[in-house]
């Protein structure tokens, strides 16, 4: 019984071991198939793949790596590389201003404004306007002072020896003529090379009231902090003084302070302010606008569309200017 045993033990044993045999052969065929596949995919994907390889990936290690290993070995100069003016909401380029021009003006874009109507006894007219930069402030007494300096121009009723009273160098400057106003753009013109100008009724009025028409440069409702009038004893102020009183555009001072002189020439046929003017008129003296108000009036009559007629002769401590600076215009 016990050799039957050990004998069929014996004959599972051998048979177990002739199957393992069998398969052994098939075990290493497969294995040698794996590698080969496995090497054969490594090297099509390395030579072929490779080559191919997507537009991000590419364009990603182009982007960053110069940041990283390229250095300027100097700094870099502003006039060699200027920053460009960035694009605005409609993707369109901003207009490059132009190198020139004065650090105090600001710039104004063109539009349509309606000018006139109201109390200004003035027929309602819309008038298109080109850009244009206008002057931020009025003109300085002290910015007044280099004209003179350089020209030779006489001084303003008040001043001594061409110099103005002490401690007033940012107010406005006053007490000049029409063309004495003039002659400060020609000479100013000469200076910057560009064109230099007393603004239109029309241009005084955009940069004042900006692109939604106000009535006074920070809105539509007067505040007796924000300019000087009349009933608050108003006295004519360094410029800036009133930093509620600045325009959309970021001209200062627009609405009382001092009248400004304007470009605009009175017609024979016009309806003027008063009959003192219309008399002048008449004589055949020329009048010109000023516009804005002043310190002296009563706030009533202060606001961006204020508007008066007098001889371009006057010199009164009450009228001053600001000028404009034409822009190049798209073709």
């Amino acid at each position: 019984m016990t050799e039957k045993k050990e004998q069929l033990i014996q004959n599972v044993q051998v048979t177990k071991t002739d199957d393992e045999l069998r398969l052994l052969p098939f075990a290493v065929a497969g294995l040698i198939c794996f590698t080969i596949a496995v090497v054969l995919g490594t090297g099509s994907w390395f030579i072929f793949g490779s080559r191919n390889r997507p537009k991000s990936e590419t364009t990603f290690e182009t982007n960053f790596s110069p940041i990283i290993t390229e250095k300027p070995e100097t700094p870099v100069k502003t006039e060699e590389n200027p920053v460009l003016p960035v694009a605005s909401a409609s993707n369109t380029p901003a207009e490059p201003v132009e190198k020139n021009l004065p650090e105090n003006v600001v710039e104004v874009t063109g539009s349509e404004i309606a000018i006139g109507g109201g109390t200004t006894k003035k027929p309602l007219e819309r008038v298109i306007v080109k850009d244009f930069s206008i002057a931020e402030t009025e003109v300085t007494n002290s910015q007044y002072s280099e004209f003179i300096k350089e020209t030779n121009h006489p001084a303003p009723p008040g001043w001594k020896d061409s110099q103005f009273p002490s401690g007033t160098e940012n107010y406005p400057v006053t007490n000049v003529s029409w063309q004495d106003a003039v002659t400060f753009c020609k000479w100013l013109e000469k200076k910057i090379g560009l064109p230099v100008r007393l603004p239109t009724e029309a241009e005084w009025e955009l940069a004042a009231r900006g692109s939604e028409a106000n009535k006074y440069p920070w809105g539509n409702e007067w505040n007796k902090n924000a300019a000087g009038s009349k009933e608050t004893n108003g006295k004519v102020s360094p410029v800036k003084s009133f930093p509620l009183n600045r325009s959309p555009f970021g001209a200062f001072d627009m609405a009382g302070n001092v009248w400004e002189w304007t470009q605009d020439k009175v017609g024979k046929n016009e309806v003027v302010t008063d009959t003192e003017v219309k008399k002048a008129l008449e004589k055949g003296q020329v009048l010109h606008i000023v516009k804005g108000g002043a310190a002296q009036t009563p706030a009533a009559q202060i606001s961006a569309q204020a508007r008066y007629e007098i001889p371009e002769n006057t010199k009164v401590p009450s009228v001053g200017f600001r000028y404009v600076v034409e822009r190049k215009q798209n073709p």
